[in-house]
């Protein structure tokens, strides 16, 4: 987990307006498609196993989704109110809403899309699907946890782990305490 941390850390000093390095980012957010990938390969050589798919793939995502959420000042590590992706999903449907009968409402018409990630497979898979997860969390402004995110594409398929599907299920069709809910 310290290596993870170590390249968030990287990126957010990346993301500093001052002394930043615009380049790495774009570059990060690159590594976002599989066309372009390569381009994010150097930065994530140092901590991560180029060789095994898997491993890539969740690096690329983290870090992607990293260099898209650092300079709006979106990433949380472990910070309280900001949930697993279900809860982030969530914040996304609800679009700010608070009145429950109106966060239902929006939540029935998100919910394909949520029940899509949950049907993932393979980490590959669900990967694929967070990149627009990840880009409309910034568009609106939403925080992502990226450690715990790291954490649960680590455990996706893993069967002895708690279920992470039933995690982020959770997160997203139970409220969460008012002074949580707003990011």
């Amino acid at each position: 987990m310290s290596d993870i941390k170590n390249l968030l850390d990287k990126i957010q000093q990346a993301a500093h307006p001052a002394h930043g390095d615009r380049g790495m980012l774009a570059a990060l957010r690159r590594g976002l498609s599989e066309a372009t990938e390569q381009y994010a390969w150097p930065y994530l050589a140092p901590y991560c196993e180029m060789t095994e798919t898997r491993q890539r793939v969740i690096w690329l995502t983290v870090a992607g989704a990293a260099a898209t959420l650092a300079p709006l000042g979106l990433v949380r590590d472990n910070e309280v109110g900001v949930g697993n992706m279900g809860a982030t999903l969530r914040h996304l449907a609800a679009g700010g809403e608070h009145k429950e009968k109106e966060v239902d409402k929006k939540l029935a018409s998100f919910e394909n899309r949520f029940r899509r990630l949950l049907t993932c497979q393979t980490v590959e898979e669900l990967c694929r699907h967070l990149v627009g997860v990840v880009r409309a969390a910034a568009a609106k402004n939403i925080p992502v946890n990226l450690l715990q995110l790291y954490s649960n594409l680590l455990a996706w398929e893993s069967r002895q782990e708690p279920d992470v599907r039933v995690e982020w299920a959770q997160g997203y069709w139970v409220a969460a305490p008012c002074a949580e809910e707003q990011p």
